[in-house]
């Protein structure tokens, strides 16, 4: 079945804008500390401007999931697009570091694993609206398969700056935002929440305590998984193991094309027991073998037990975004996903300095085992509170 047959033209524009967006950011997650140094930054100033993009960026995420469907989705999207454009304007046409400091701020560099921001967000809302609700998973799934192997193409492209520079780059990061804005004008007004006569809470009654425990359980996850964004990961093996940057690139994306591949064995893994279920019986496991990574006396088995771990550890996305847009209604959504997304990314910025002192300070398999650790105790918590919270079509199938 071809990708037209079940999903409308809003959800393909967004597939496409997906494709886009995350190019550039692919690339800048590599280049955009490195160019920070070569404009004479120091490491700590860096890390300090890294800190800040992922606070503006929960900012933007937290704002937005109040103000989208009260302004319209589609000119919030516009809007975040063009201050994309606006940052690959600031750093193709200076040569200074503050203007690259401020284009850190202005867009929405903050990608790592995975994509995070404002946009993440919106479309998370939307896209349950341009399925039928049984290819709800199949579509986040494809969603997030597109997203990271775009990055992941992006990434690669960094090397180019040693042939070409860097203002290609940026003028393709130019280019993208104003692309992504055009793209979301396109969009049909079947994207927007329904209206409800009179002024309505950002969440109902019935919304709020939902969200609220996802997004303090959601915080737990994304603070552990803060101790191992790829940039720890890649700084735990060349200490630990003395490889070099040419291995451990190599590493990394057979990392990322295992993961590519798990996004849609998630979907067909949920059909069977359940969104729930598919979130924290593939969790469980990968959490166990990042702990093994720790302990593993050799490259190849670290790599290995790397590998596997990578093979489940995502299969939560997909399917994570999916359960959280089916448990709640069609007009809680932007804020679920808004404030869901906020509370990761915010807690998620904490992290990186605790592992870059364990790293530094302490035995250097601390961070993996602290992240496993942390990340089975929300496993653990998120089945206890929603093992009987069901999404419609489960119920309706019986399964859970």
């Amino acid at each position: 079945m071809s990708l037209g047959d079940w999903i409308d033209r809003d959800g393909k524009l967004i597939i496409v804008e997906k494709t886009v967006r995350t190019v550039p950011y692919g690339f800048l997650s590599v280049a955009f500390g490195v160019y920070l140094k070569e404009l004479g930054l120091d490491a700590f100033a860096i890390g300090v401007v890294v800190t800040v993009t992922v606070l503006t960026s929960a900012l933007y995420t937290g704002v937005s999931s109040f103000l989208a469907d009260r302004i319209g989705r589609r000119r919030v999207l516009v809007f975040f697009a063009l201050m994309d454009f606006v940052a690959g304007t600031l750093l193709f046409l200076s040569t200074d570091w503050w203007p690259a400091v401020l284009a850190g701020i202005v867009g929405n560099m903050t990608v790592g694993a995975g994509e995070v921001g404002p946009f993440l967000s919106l479309e998370q809302a939307i896209l349950p609206k341009t399925i039928e609700s049984g290819r709800r998973t199949l579509a986040f799934s494809i969603y997030n398969l597109v997203g990271y192997g775009a990055a992941a193409t992006g990434a690669l492209l960094a090397g180019l700056q040693a042939y070409v520079g860097y203002r290609p780059l940026f003028l393709g990061y130019m280019v993208s935002g104003l692309a992504g804005a055009v793209i979301y004008t396109r969009l049909s007004g079947s994207v927007e929440p329904q209206r409800s006569p009179g002024k309505r809470p950002v969440l109902s009654t019935r919304g709020r305590p939902i969200v609220f425990k996802l997004s303090a359980l959601f915080a737990v996850d994304s603070f552990g998984g803060g101790f191992i964004g790829s940039n720890i990961l890649s700084l735990y093996f060349l200490l630990r193991f003395d490889l070099s940057l040419a291995s451990l690139g190599a590493i990394f994306f057979a990392a990322q094309l295992v993961t590519a591949v798990s996004f849609l064995l998630a979907e067909r893994i949920a059909r069977r027991i359940g969104l729930l279920r598919t979130m924290v019986f593939s969790h469980v496991p990968s959490n166990l073998f990042l702990i093994g990574v720790a302990f593993a006396p050799t490259p190849l088995s670290a790599v290995v037990l790397l590998l596997c771990r990578q093979s489940l550890s995502q299969m939560d996305v997909p399917t994570r975004q999916s359960y959280v847009m089916a448990i709640v209604d069609e007009s809680d959504r932007t804020a679920a996903a808004g404030l869901t997304s906020t509370t990761r990314t915010v807690s998620s910025s904490i992290s990186p300095s605790l592992a870059g002192y364990a790293l530094a300070s302490l035995w250097n398999g601390t961070p993996l085992v602290a992240a496993g650790m942390i990340k089975l105790a929300y496993d653990a918590m998120i089945y206890k509170v929603f093992r009987k919270v069901r999404p419609p079509e489960e119920q309706a199938a019986g399964r859970g």
